[in-house]
């Protein structure tokens, strides 16, 4: 084999090795990055910019489907401890999610009927009272 073969192979097998601690730590940079934005928008964190509780249910719906999905993709690959982080993550977000949604209802059954005011109608209809 010629040497710089040789050499080419061991350059990339020492990259790859390099990569693999950089790569670990970016894939949990992502799930943290989701999770945190997730507990952001179901109002259970300030907001990391603008340090407000800013709740937007079915925003954190869609940033718990990430990390779901990334759970199902990445099933087998993870060390021990990675699939552990990523399992509790994803559960403590669905529990916290489903408590949000039976909040909303539960707001929304006690909540007053709308009033429909029809077009073209300036005032509502007057209360006579007895003389």
């Amino acid at each position: 084999m010629d040497l710089r073969v040789r050499h080419k192979e061991a350059f990339v097998s020492e990259e790859k090795i390099n990569l693999s601690g950089e790569a670990d730590y970016r894939f949990l940079s992502l799930v943290m990055s989701l999770s945190t934005a997730a507990w952001a928008q179901l109002g259970k964190v300030p907001h990391p910019v603008t340090q407000k509780i800013e709740k937007d249910v079915e925003q954190a719906r869609i940033s718990i489907e990430f990390l779901r999905m990334l759970q199902e993709k990445t099933e087998g690959n993870l060390s021990v401890k990675e699939q552990e982080l990523l399992d509790n993550m994803v559960s403590d977000l669905e529990l916290n999610f489903a408590d949000e949604v039976r909040k909303s209802e539960a707001a929304s059954e006690n909540k007053d009927p709308d009033i429909i005011i029809p077009p073209g109608v300036t005032k509502g209809p007057e209360i006579l009272k007895p003389s």
